[in-house]
């Protein structure tokens, strides 16, 4: 007989996929513009996650259609460019403040 996780391991994977855990895994030599989209569509699966709504509702809000947001979601950034994910992010967060850091 198999017994579940400990309620402290399942608490903190629940945490990590709230947090808008890639379904697309991000090469580690991947160039600084796939790295810079990549955490720009990290920012709509949290959003997606943290306001408990859908791909539906959130394509909505921010006025394109829901393929295009699966597209974001599912971490397939090749056909976006870095300003037009920042303008879709803008009508979800009106204030938002993107910063680069040079490692």
């Amino acid at each position: 007989m198999k017994k579940f996780p400990p309620q402290k391991k399942l608490e903190e994977v629940r945490n990590r996929l709230s947090k808008g855990m890639a379904s697309r895994p991000l090469p580690k030599d991947a160039p600084a513009i796939d790295r810079i989209k990549f955490h720009l569509c990290e920012q709509f699966v949290i959003c997606k996650n943290t306001q408990g709504i859908t791909q539906r509702e959130l394509a909505l809000r921010i006025g394109i259609d829901e393929a295009l947001m699966s597209k974001i979601l599912h971490y397939h950034f090749e056909e976006f460019t870095v300003d037009r994910l920042i303008k879709y992010l803008s009508e979800i967060y009106p204030d938002v403040d993107v910063r680069v850091d040079v490692a």
